[in-house]
């Protein structure tokens, strides 16, 4: 099984992106995940078609499992 964190934002043009993470800690609190979006929002170290993450749209963990056939 993995987990990955799906954190959702809109662009100052109104296109969604989503960041993923990796095995995120398990004990993650939503003030935490807030706090760490809007700071994803105000460093501007992200953009996409040259327009920067303006919006906080989501965050989610998804458990996904994997059975290998071959």
């Amino acid at each position: 099984m993995s987990k990955t964190l799906q954190l959702q934002f809109e662009t100052a043009r109104g296109k969604n992106v989503t960041l993923t993470v990796d095995e995120p800690r398990s004990n993650l609190t939503e003030a935490e995940m807030q706090t760490g979006m809007e700071t994803i929002i105000s460093s501007n170290a992200f953009q996409s078609d040259g327009s920067p993450l303006a919006v906080i749209k989501s965050a989610k963990i998804v458990d996904r499992t994997v059975t290998e056939i071959i």
